[in-house]
């Protein structure tokens, strides 16, 4: 088996921790690195297991990711949605049995298939009335997505001018988004072709976020570069599922040279903290480099306090 390589490269999440805190961004794309081997030092194994660890509101993003995946896939292959329950679904074989496990701390056998969940970790679990509204929420974007024009609409066309559901990331070379030669993770929650034009969908469970648009052009980027569109014959959607509201975004040959030249600031920032670019080692400095910032909200939510200090595993939860 090839050796994977640590690359510096480019995605919405990536560039987010980057700007609100150095420190995490060091644990979660240098420390953790070869923390899954058996042999790896203790700090290395402790930043990996904590970029297996989910919270609340990831976790409803994730089921209503998932489940809405799965109608689309089971529309694609059968010709009908085989989901009877999908909102039912979410709940139950997702977000409850996620939970479930993470009470019962199986991520100490394997984070990466049983995740710690942040509330019980840190002994901030919520109230069941909490819990029951998450799964409230949850169900609501999956209701509004069932009972929406856009999935009847997606029932009753043709499949093939389906181009991704949710697809895997690819690790192959040939298949990676790339700027000058730098790898760019973004890849579409559902695209079609629809007139002539590809149409991109990105699902999302909260609300507006500046973001938004960013993220959909890197979307835009691979269907120009990997599916050959134009950028004037790309559409950007967002759906804001728990509002039930749809959003376009402008896409043209200047958005796309826009976030192009955000992408390339962003590595260059990203660079500045390397000791060897060609090998994506980062600067030996960690205090100095990758500074903790002001204890604040953000710490207070941060995933990795326990490596800070400024938080701790709180033991296993209360028996109910």
């Amino acid at each position: 088996m090839a050796r994977i390589k640590n690359e510096l490269s480019w995605s919405r999440t990536r560039i987010s921790t980057f700007e609100t805190c150095p420190r995490a961004y060091y644990y979660q794309y240098y420390l953790k690195w070869g923390g899954w081997n058996w042999d790896a030092p203790d700090d290395s194994r402790q930043a990996y297991f904590f970029t297996k660890m989910t919270n609340i509101p990831m976790l409803v993003g994730l089921g209503v990711h998932e489940t809405i995946r799965d109608m689309l896939r089971s529309v694609r292959d059968t010709g009908r949605c085989t989901i009877e329950n999908p909102a039912d679904h979410v709940r139950r074989n997702i977000l409850s049995k996620v939970w479930r496990d993470a009470k019962k701390e199986l991520w100490r056998k394997s984070a990466k298939n049983h995740p710690p969940v942040f509330e019980l970790y840190y002994g901030s679990a919520p109230s069941p009335e909490e819990l029951k509204r998450a799964g409230a929420h949850a169900a609501r974007c999956i209701e509004n997505f069932a009972k929406s024009e856009l999935f009847r609409e997606l029932q009753n066309e043709e499949h093939r001018r389906w181009l991704a559901v949710d697809e895997e990331p690819s690790f192959d070379e040939s298949s990676k988004l790339k700027l000058d030669d730098r790898t760019i993770w973004a890849l579409p929650d559902f695209a079609r072709e629809k007139d002539g034009h590809c149409e991109i969908w990105d699902w999302k469970t909260g609300r507006r976020s500046p973001h938004d648009q960013a993220q959909l052009l890197s979307y835009a980027l691979y269907a120009r570069d990997r599916w050959g569109y134009a950028p004037d014959r790309i559409r950007l959607m967002a759906f804001y599922l728990a509002d039930d509201e749809i959003g376009e975004y402008p896409c043209n040959a200047e958005e796309l040279a826009a976030i192009e030249t955000k992408i390339r600031d962003d590595f260059l920032r990203m660079e500045e903290l390397l000791e060897d670019k060609e090998n994506n080692i980062p600067l030996k400095d960690v205090e100095r480099a990758f500074p903790m910032i002001e204890n604040g909200p953000a710490c207070e939510n941060c995933f990795y306090k326990e490596l800070c200090g400024r938080g701790r595993y709180a033991g296993p939860p209360a028996s109910p």
